[in-house]
């Protein structure tokens, strides 16, 4: 059922305070939260790295004998390489169980800073645009240098591929980065994953005969591909890329009606951990689905809990299929930050709440409730109270014996409202919050715009 102030035990003036508009400088740290997120700020970072070291190979080439093609090309590939790895699962996952080591004791606002590593995406897209940048330049001046060697008649079939496979490369490239523009990419969704997936192998590729022609220098002879630093980043790159279909696997799964609009689909897999999230698909090469994994007590199998928010899922559940595409290994989630605040208040909507059971029976969560850490919940969903939540009102209630749950049915509550009033009088430190893309960005704005500490899914990664 809804729940007003009253069930707070919060005095009406309370809400009247909590309610006031936004100072001039609560607007203007609002805005300077938007457009500088630790996701922004990462990828300025990248950039900013690349920068200083375009600098000190200008630097180098005034004191030295020129602008070498060896540097430009060799940082590109050291950009994709980095891009690629730093959206490895096992990357990810040990990253983040290194982060979830920080301790509780340290000052609130280095442990609200360290927390928002879980916007990791923002190395992607920096080392990304920066492969591009590094490139251009590449280009440019392979360009001239062909153009050089068209003069003194030294051109050769080696030298015309050689040139031909950069600007490919380059379009490849520049198709890849364009369409993963947020607007584009959420606009165009089926697109951009096609774009990215099939432009990323064409480019590398393109890449990979690029490596080869260039071998073959216009005065004659050839060079050798192991020495060339480029291409063993270029090898590692491929590695990498081609590792992640080594380890899919066509799964049975089991499907049980929620709601109308919810499935629950469950699988084999022992020992899942918890707070973890994994890609599955029905068909691999189109399009692939992340979904938070919750692992059953018995630990010999999970299940993911799916809302209908698109063609995909809607499909799912009406039609749900005996078997799925499974990638491996799950990578954790930024639920894994959870303990390093004493106080927390996870909020989720509808089927969101799905990513909160895997941490709320997790033994992280037993551990922090034994320490005497605060932890609160607060759902919004349609018709909470029938049967059929009864499996995560037990899971939700074991944790927090009175949490705020809201029906829907009712009218949809004022969710910043609500979190920011059981911030307040609960003293919560940090709210992390699983809901759609708006809700979510709203919510962690809002409440890092009065100075507190809030997370929720990545959309932009």
């Amino acid at each position: 059922m809804s729940l007003g102030a009253a069930s707070y035990g919060i005095r009406p003036e309370s809400v009247v305070a909590l309610k006031t508009p936004a100072t001039h400088r609560q607007r203007y740290q609002r805005l300077w939260l938007h457009w500088f997120t630790a996701y922004r700020i990462l990828i300025w970072l990248t950039s900013a790295t690349n920068l200083a070291i375009l600098i000190a190979l200008v630097r180098r080439s005034i004191d030295g004998p020129g602008f070498s093609l060896v540097g430009p090309l060799i940082a590109t590939a050291a950009n994709i390489f980095a891009a690629v790895l730093i959206r490895q699962e096992e990357v990810i996952s040990v990253s983040f169980a290194i982060v979830a080591k920080t301790p509780a004791s340290l000052p609130l606002a280095v442990r609200r800073i360290i927390a928002d590593f879980h916007h990791y995406g923002g190395v992607h897209i920096g080392c990304s645009v920066s492969a591009l940048l590094w490139y251009f330049l590449f280009v440019i001046f392979n360009t001239t240098s062909f153009v050089d060697n068209a003069k003194k008649g030294l051109t050769t079939g080696w030298l015309w591929a050689d040139i031909l496979t950069c600007y490919a490369f380059l379009l490849a490239i520049l198709m890849v980065c364009v369409t993963a523009h947020p607007r584009l990419r959420v606009r165009f969704h089926n697109t951009f994953e096609r774009i990215h997936r099939f432009g990323g192998w064409v480019a590398l590729l393109v890449l990979w005969v690029n490596a080869g022609v260039s071998s073959h220098p216009p005065e004659g002879g050839s060079t050798l591909m192991y020495k060339n630093a480029a291409v063993w980043l270029l090898a590692a790159t491929t590695f990498l890329i081609i590792l992640p279909w080594l380890r899919i696997r066509r799964i049975p799964i089991t499907a049980a009606a929620v709601s109308a609009r919810e499935v629950k689909l469950m699988f084999p897999y022992a020992n899942m951990p918890y707070t973890c999230t994994a890609r599955f698909s029905l068909n691999p090469l189109t399009e692939w689905h992340a979904f938070a994994t919750i692992p059953t007590p018995d630990a010999q199998s999970a299940y993911i809990l799916i809302s209908q928010a698109g063609d995909w899922t809607k499909s799912l559940i009406q039609n749900p299929p005996t078997h799925i595409w499974m990638r491996q290994p799950p990578a954790q989630n930024f639920l894994a930050f959870a303990p390093l605040f004493s106080s927390l208040l996870f909020v989720g909507t509808g089927a969101g709440i799905g990513p909160l059971l895997s941490l709320l029976s997790s033994p992280t969560i037993k551990l922090m409730r034994a320490q005497g850490r605060q932890i609160r919940v607060m759902w919004c969903v349609h018709d909470p109270d029938n049967a059929h939540w009864g499996f995560v009102q037990d899971i939700i209630r074991a944790v927090d014996p009175m949490p705020k749950i809201f029906d829907s049915r009712e009218g949809r509550p004022d969710l910043q409202f609500e979190v920011n009033y059981m911030r307040e009088i609960c003293g919560i430190e940090a709210v992390m919050i699983v809901s759609n893309a708006k809700v979510t960005r709203d919510m962690v704005e809002t409440i890092k715009g009065k100075g507190g500490a809030a997370y929720g899914a990545v959309f932009d990664s």
